[in-house]
């Protein structure tokens, strides 16, 4: 062992003057590996398929339930269609919305990952370089003749390496553009996150209020049935009527007071359902929505309707863009074609894996070995291009293109079928809010009717022209226009909430 330390120590001025003497003589394969290096890098601007095109998609002209046609009308600048309603408690409870609800938490780490990965995509442009380093220490003994001797040998070395994949099919840029596209639909997926939570809030915040007033009404309901079944047992015990009257006013009366039950539960869900997307605490969603009591009394005033037309929102006009404006911009229209996009890149990533790769390699090695009292050092370099050519697969490759081609028909598919979603959503949408709109006026007009048509009966039954059971017959009647008045205030509110909703006016949270 120590004559072969003392070898390498002798013969280290010989292997210097070996690599001088390379350097010297081999400068023309140094200059033919130089140019096999640029045309490779030329070759990488070739392509296995042609640039990415979004499909033509058929769009309609304008919107078939459009009821004015050619008005246009935009919302808040900033997206936040919401504030328009003017309702602080809707603001305030999708402000709380968006500072804590875990769908929103679930959709931005969902981009926070797209943007790891179009990161590590990106990172394939870029040479890999790899330090590397070790130390051993060892001992051996040997036998000789009799005799044995021990010998402690260390030894250690630091190197790095160098490798970088030249893109030659754009198998690389495929991938980044990949990515990227992936990143771009689940950035859009997120904004769709926040657009459909501020309905959701909107939407059962205005359902809450119209269940707190309905109950109202069915509370005013309640009583009137209550004083028919008190008069009716009254007329009984006197034997003006036969005992089927009382047990038909117990009847209404149980199904009057079963109604109002299966109302509250209603009341109950709504709130639960606000609780769980904005995280507030129910009784802060109460204080905030529930009307506050009257001291008037619902039997003799529309002391409730009164309220409802100040407290339920009334929307503002509005009137969506052009399909081909709201087509353009909706988030889950852009969130499919971006996928469409990266389908389409994962064909030409699948059809480059099948054709040969080049890369450049490069290693420097330091060495330090010391024995019996003895240390000799050395460095080592290499430096070269390096070719892979598939050969045989088995058809993987084939079917790796096949299954990536299918990947890209369902996008395309998906796509499609979003898109008449969309449209489909806008036009029911236009439509309920027509409807919505009409129900208001009808509603209202029946309200006012009714309650002229109260106050005249009231007055004939005090001057003793009608029974108490016509008057509360009558109240009653006043009763269900004033609950469907409520219902289509509701009903107003959520059309404009849906159009919004359906035309993705998304807000910027920035």
């Amino acid at each position: 062992m120590l004559d072969l330390l003392n070898n390498v120590s002798r013969t280290k001025p010989i292997g210097l003057q070996v690599k001088q003497e390379w350097i010297e003589t081999d400068m023309p394969k140094m200059r033919i590996f130089a140019a096999a290096a640029a045309v490779a890098l030329l070759l990488s601007a070739c392509a296995t398929q042609p640039a990415y095109s979004p499909p033509k998609q058929p769009v309609p002209a304008d919107w078939e339930n459009n009821p004015h046609p050619g008005k246009r009308s935009a919302v808040a600048a900033n997206g936040q269609w919401w504030t328009q309603l003017g309702d602080p408690a809707i603001d305030s409870l999708v402000s709380s919305a968006f500072a804590d609800n875990p769908t929103l938490a679930q959709a931005a780490a969902r981009v926070d990952q797209a943007k790891a990965a179009a990161g590590v995509a990106s990172a394939q442009r870029l040479p890999a370089v790899n330090g590397n380093a070790s130390a051993t220490r060892a001992q051996t003994q040997n036998t000789l003749g009799g005799s044995s001797t021990t010998m402690l040998e260390s030894s250690s070395s630091v190197g790095a390496d160098f490798s970088w994949e030249i893109d030659l099919w754009g198998r690389i840029r495929e991938s980044v553009s990949a990515a990227q596209r992936r990143l771009d639909a689940r950035t859009a997926d997120a904004q769709g996150a926040r657009l459909s939570l501020a309905a959701q809030v909107a939407n059962t915040s205005l359902a809450l209020r119209a269940c707190a007033y309905s109950l109202q009404v069915r509370d005013a309901d309640i009583a009137s049935r209550e004083t028919e079944l008190a008069l009716t047992r009254k007329r009984r015990a006197v034997g003006y009527i036969a005992p089927s009257a009382e047990f038909s006013a117990l009847t209404n009366l149980a199904n009057a007071r079963t109604a109002r039950i299966s109302q509250q539960e209603q009341c109950t869900r709504n709130v639960d359902a606000l609780v769980a997307l904005t995280g507030q605490p129910a009784a802060a969603v109460r204080r905030l929505l529930l009307p506050t009591a009257s001291n008037a009394d619902p039997q003799e005033s529309s002391a409730i309707l009164d309220d409802v037309a100040h407290v339920m929102p009334t929307p503002p006009a509005m009137q969506p863009e052009l399909p081909a404006t709201v087509l353009r911009d909706h988030p889950s229209l852009v969130s499919a074609e971006r996928l469409l996009a990266a389908a389409w890149s994962d064909i030409g990533v699948a059809r480059a894996q099948r054709l040969p790769t080049i890369s450049l390699s490069a290693m420097l090695s330091g060495n330090w070995l010391r024995a019996v009292g003895n240390s000799v050092n050395f460095t080592s370099w290499s430096a070269g291009p390096g070719l892979t050519v598939p050969l045989f697969d088995g058809g993987a490759g084939a079917a790796n293109v096949d299954a990536a081609t299918g990947r890209y028909r369902e996008a395309a598919a998906t796509l499609q079928s979003t898109l008449r979603t969309v449209v489909q959503n806008v036009e029911d949408a236009l439509a309920f809010q027509t409807s919505a709109e009409d129900r208001v006026k009808s509603s209202q007009d029946a309200v006012d009717a009714a309650q002229l048509s109260f106050r005249a009966s009231q007055a004939q039954w005090r001057a003793g022209a009608i029974s108490m059971f016509e008057l509360e017959d009558i109240r009653r009647q006043r009763q269900t226009a004033e609950e469907n008045f409520i219902a289509a205030k509701r009903d107003q509110g959520q059309a404009w909430i849906s159009l919004m909703q359906a035309t993705g006016q998304i807000d910027n949270p920035g």
